[in-house]
């Protein structure tokens, strides 16, 4: 081959084209190469011009892959074909094998001798055949599968918290838990069963002719396989499945399901699979009405939200000392919302940053008017954790405070126990700012997570609100439990210095036990529900309850 064949202008023209084309030119007669940068670069070669190179090559192929690759390119060299094709797995400069489909054509001298071998290789996980993690099929494979013969089941699972085990370990630590949960899969999955990396921790098994008690009993082994797996933390995981052509024949209408089935199975509980129904679909449609209503009324100046708030007594003067902020949301569309289905979408979607800003200068505008005509009530709203990653979420609280001239002593701001909070650093920051600025930290729900006496460690508060779950369970016959956990999260706030606020007082009776375990405050339909601003002013200006 020619020097200038070498370094020809077309060679460096395909080379520069793309980072996932690989571009290889080789001197039949004399076995010099050029490789392009790139392929040196990713695969770690030597050089951008080497000679043995079939050996060197070969030390990159996966050992599996080898005999394959040498019949396809021997019988190009030994003159038996002028074209190579094939596919198989080369090791990268980061020590993982990714999938490649090599071409090469043979160009002849002017005697019709074969002189120059030139071809490319391509990366088949940027066509998303194979998962260059994994190794698994992905979507682009599943799409092409023909679900409209024959009938089967797709099971979709997802890793429970995963984003949590990302923040909390790294994401070199996620994808080791991907990898190794790959290969669980293919351990314990059947031999005629295809399965495929679908997106992040999302994987699916797909099982012609299979049932759905094949799917749980697979589902239960991942399950234990994955509570006592070695190299990494115990983890969990959800599953939706569906059957085809039943639920579907065709993949998007499957994979929609099966997103519907899984998104089902993890608001449920953790480590949950669920079938796919007609409910499931009623959901998913009742869901992304309320989604798309939620959305036009943000951008609709917030019309169909609005406050409602929840008298809190002192525990002792039976007076309104304060009021909790909550949340509310009705159109003409959606009438039955609840606090809890619609709060949560916003915390998905993001919008509860828009939507938390708006409820924080709400209660502010409350407040400052409550503060001049009745003096001391103090007002308190929730703050979702997505908006305190917002790293100008305080600067905005004190403007705002500022503008309608709130006493900062007479706000709380409530955060949310089961938020799932993972920079305590930040929220340690935030909070102890606004706490020398004279503002009121609360944690609210006290024990619904396992994260409450660790996030009361790192973040210092003034106030603990016990979840109702635990004041509702006074009443119970012989629930000495819940006694004594009040009992025992009293006496800790009384010597760190908290005061505590008991959430779900129903009844006289739980009023007077509460009264007599020393808890500072009271909350509960006892005393209110949460009422318009209107019907809070008149109970105030009554003085009721005292």
């Amino acid at each position: 081959m020619s020097k200038n064949i070498l370094q020809n202008e077309l060679f460096e023209a395909f080379a520069n084209a793309s980072d996932n084309i690989y571009i290889y030119v080789c001197d039949m007669k004399s076995s010099l190469s050029r490789w392009s940068k790139n392929t040196v670069d990713y695969f770690n070669l030597e050089a951008e011009y080497m000679t043995d190179t079939a050996n060197k090559w070969m030390a990159k192929i996966h050992p599996d892959d080898r005999s394959l690759y040498v019949k396809d390119i021997s019988a190009v060299f030994s003159g038996q074909s002028n074209r190579h094709s094939c596919q198989y797995r080369a090791k990268n400069k980061y020590g993982d094998y990714v999938w490649l489909e090599c071409k090469g054509s043979v160009i002849p001298d002017e005697n019709g001798q074969p002189s120059v071998f030139a071809g490319l290789m391509t990366r088949l996980d940027n066509q998303n055949k194979y998962d260059p993690l994994t190794h698994l099929l992905t979507n682009y494979e599943l799409q092409n599968y023909d679900f409209s013969s024959g009938n089967g089941i797709l099971m979709l699972l997802g890793i429970d918290s995963f984003r949590k085990i990302n923040n909390t370990n790294g994401y070199i630590y996620g994808n080791k838990v991907l990898s190794i949960f790959a290969e669980c899969l293919g351990e314990l999955a059947d031999k005629q069963d295809k399965i495929y990396r679908l997106q992040g921790d999302e994987f699916i098994v797909l099982s012609p002719n299979g049932t759905n008690d094949k799917m749980r009993e697979l589902f239960q082994k991942v399950n234990d396989r994955c509570a006592n797996m070695r190299g990494v933390k115990s983890f969990s995981v959800s599953a939706g499945i569906v059957s085809y052509p039943q639920d579907g024949s065709d993949c998007n209408t499957l994979l929609s399901n099966l997103e519907h089935s899984l998104e089902f199975a993890k608001e449920q509980n953790r480590n949950r699979i669920i079938e796919f129904s007609e409910k499931i679909s009623q959901r998913h449609n009742r869901i992304s009405n309320l989604h798309e209503a939620l959305t036009k009324s943000i951008h609709n100046n917030f019309k169909g939200f609005e406050l409602y708030f929840q008298p809190i007594l002192d525990a002792k003067t039976k007076q309104i000392v304060e009021c909790e902020s909550l949340l509310r949301f009705k159109t003409p569309e959606i009438q039955d919302a609840s606090p809890f289905e619609f709060i949560k979408l916003l915390e998905n979607s993001g919008e509860i940053r828009e939507v938390g800003a708006w409820v924080m200068e709400e209660a502010l505008r409350h407040a400052a008017r409550w503060q001049k005509e009745y003096g001391g009530i103090k007002v308190s709203f929730n703050v979702s954790y997505v908006q305190l990653l917002d790293g100008d979420f305080v600067d905005k609280l004190i403007e705002k405070t500022n503008e309608y001239q709130v006493n900062p002593n007479l706000i709380m701001v409530e955060l949310t126990e089961s938020c799932n909070a993972e920079d305590t650093d930040m929220l340690s920051h935030h909070f102890d700012r606004l706490r020398t600025l004279g503002y009121k930290i609360a944690m609210d729900d006290f024990g619904t997570e396992y994260a409450s006496f660790g996030l009361l460690h790192d973040v210092n508060m003034d106030v603990l609100k016990i979840d109702q779950k635990f004041v509702r369970g006074l009443v119970q016959n012989r629930n000495m439990t819940d006694m004594a956990i009040i009992e025992s999260v009293v006496d800790m706030c009384r010597r760190l210095s908290i005061q505590t606020i008991a959430e779900g007082v129903e009844t006289v009776e739980i009023q007077d036990m509460i009264e007599k375990i020393g808890v500072s405050y009271l909350q509960g339909y006892l005393y209110s529900k949460p009422v318009p601003a209107a019907e809070f002013e008149t109970m105030v200006r009554q003085k009721a309850f005292e």
